[in-house]
């Protein structure tokens, strides 16, 4: 998912500790549901988060080219999968 953000000229990873957290999960999904207004996709994350509304603006002014989006459509999907402990994808949860 760092790839695809990192095409698309996003620089998240510089405002929030962790992209598969909660807040920026959510704005991956925000992203990925059509949203592009970077002051509404900031308002999306935890109220929390160190960064200010101003800097996570920043970060989320980028290129929302048809091809990122599509790798960051699919880097999310396999991310979901892996963490869902299905035992075919992740043998650590497959009780052996």
């Amino acid at each position: 998912m760092q790839k695809a953000l990192d095409q698309m000229n996003l620089q998240l990873h510089h405002v929030i500790s962790d992209v598969t957290g909660t807040t920026g999960l959510a704005i991956i999904d925000a992203i990925l549901a059509g949203e592009r207004d970077p002051a509404k996709l900031a308002g999306v994350g935890d109220p929390r988060i160190r960064a200010s509304e101003e800097i996570i603006v920043k970060s989320l002014v980028g290129d929302y080219r048809p091809e990122h989006l599509f790798t960051l459509r699919q880097s999310l999907a396999l991310y979901r999968v892996y963490e869902s402990g299905h035992p075919n994808v992740n043998p650590r949860f497959s009780g052996s």
